[in-house]
């Protein structure tokens, strides 16, 4: 994937946790919640914390990993300098973040009119957060069956048959994934497509003449 790539995918995770409770009041009364299992608050925050260091590290730029490394990133009440990092960070991340998805959708338009009109369908009708049922192949075919979700267009399952398959690329372990973020090209002879998925993060390529979808 050249836009929606696993580290852009990696990267969105680590945004969607470097946020802070509004005010005391807001983080005391997080201290009081508990899981059904018992966990508190704070043992569930050092336990994400813990999982997602690697990336932490990765992403966020040096000022933050004492932080990190030290576990008190998002298990103390933040400092005013570091909620100010965080802030400026997130600014930073949600404007590139515009400009890759700005980027992805000049060039679609640019070849959308040349697409099958199927092709064109997966852009239109989302098949984000459906799960692989299945994959099965042929020498000149793919078909993967997802299920249909409340998040994109498709409530039903559904079927999706690439035909004169020229090249592919294929994750070992596809049954059981969840379709995230995909990516169309136009090649000369008909399409490229790219889907990332996450359960585990891989990405699929194919690049066929023909696909048919079917909802079933």
């Amino acid at each position: 994937m050249k836009y929606f790539t696993k580290n852009w995918y990696r990267e969105m995770q680590v945004y969607g946790f470097l946020t802070f409770p509004d005010s005391k009041e807001d983080w005391e009364d997080g201290l009081n919640w508990k899981n059904e299992d018992g966990t508190s608050y704070i043992e569930m925050l050092q336990a994400e914390l813990e999982w997602r260091k690697n990336d932490l590290l990765t992403f966020l730029p040096a000022p933050f990993h004492p932080y990190i490394l030290e576990g008190s990133l998002k298990t103390e009440y933040p400092s005013r300098e570091l909620r100010k990092m965080a802030e400026e960070w997130n600014e930073n991340y949600q404007s590139r973040s515009r400009d890759i998805r700005k980027q992805y959708l000049q060039q679609f338009e640019e070849i959308k009119e040349q697409l099958p009109s199927q092709v064109l369908e997966i852009h239109t009708k989302s098949l984000h957060d459906g799960e692989v049922l299945s994959f099965s192949s042929t020498e000149t075919s793919i078909t993967l069956m997802i299920a249909g979700t409340s998040v994109g267009w498709y409530d039903t399952n559904v079927k999706l048959t690439f035909s004169d398959i020229e090249i592919c690329s294929v994750p070992e372990q596809l049954e059981g994934s969840w379709w995230l973020y995909d990516e169309i090209y136009k090649t000369k002879t008909g399409f490229e497509l790219h889907v990332l998925f996450d359960c585990p993060l891989c990405e699929l390529m194919i690049q066929a003449r023909e696909l048919k979808i079917e909802t079933l």
